[in-house]
């Protein structure tokens, strides 16, 4: 140890290599090579580091980002974000069902996860990204848990809206789930018509409710209106409903009619 030390003094006050000897030089070099090489891998680690969390900015999980249990607890964080932002003006509420849901789910990696809520709410993971991580690296059983844990945020306040609605039936459809993978409680929540009233319908035109009813933006193209109500008349048609109770099939037909006439609108005549 004291000989590496002695060799790395005598690289910095000597620059000359004249000036060491034969076996000084040689060392000498191997310590400077190495130095070169531990910063080389050092910027390389920080330049992948950075682009991967440039990549969670943007709504996309990393593919590096593997299924252990702390990232499973972080990625529950993630998602929970991308349930509430269909419900902000309730955000502060749903973080005490969040936090208390993975205090008690995920003991050993649970933190006071505050800044990483905020940070899910902030930038949105994108549900394809979510969707395509979960079902590459968990389980049915971890899938059931997930999406009842989102249910459990949409409705914890009270009500269910239109948003959370949708989001929770696509996001099922993604994961190869079913309306029976919710918890009865929930489930039916999820399949009623909302309980609580919002001013969307009511304070944009009708055009504009036509393109929430399927999920989209007002600058929505032909193809994302057909694709969206592709996938949405898929979920709520009544064949899948045919074993559920007389109330739960009402709601969904209604359901159905709505995503039918929003499309049959929107497209050109």
């Amino acid at each position: 140890m004291l000989q590496v030390s002695h060799l790395i003094i005598l690289s910095l006050r000597f620059p000359h290599a004249a000036d060491l000897t034969k076996t000084e030089r040689l060392w000498t070099n191997i310590i400077l090579a190495a130095m070169a090489v531990g910063t080389l891998i050092y910027v390389i680690y920080k330049v992948y580091q950075s682009r991967n969390d440039d990549q969670w900015d943007e709504g996309i999980i990393p593919k590096n980002f593997k299924p252990t249990e702390k990232n499973i607890f972080e990625l529950f964080i993630a998602a929970s974000g991308a349930i509430v932002v269909r419900d902000p003006d309730n955000f502060y509420i749903k973080f005490a069902y969040v936090d208390k849901y993975l205090a008690q789910h995920f003991r050993d990696s649970y933190y006071h996860a505050v800044d990483s809520y905020k940070y899910s709410l902030r930038h949105v993971v994108k549900i394809d990204s979510l969707a395509d991580w979960v079902n590459q690296h968990l389980s049915r059983v971890w899938k059931v848990r997930l999406i009842n844990f989102l249910a459990g945020i949409a409705v914890y306040d009270g009500g269910i809206n239109d948003e959370e609605q949708r989001y929770l039936l696509v996001l099922m459809s993604k994961l190869g789930l079913e309306l029976t993978d919710f918890e009865a409680a929930y489930r039916e929540k999820v399949t009623r018509k909302n309980e609580r009233s919002y001013q969307t319908q009511a304070s944009s035109s009708r055009m504009d409710f036509f393109y929430t009813v399927l999920g989209l933006e007002k600058n929505a193209s032909i193809e994302e209106v057909k694709a969206a109500y592709r996938r949405l008349v898929k979920l709520t048609h009544p064949d899948r409903f045919m074993k559920e109770s007389p109330e739960v099939q009402k709601q969904m037909s209604e359901k159905f009619r709505e995503i039918q006439t929003a499309y049959e609108s929107l497209m050109p005549k």
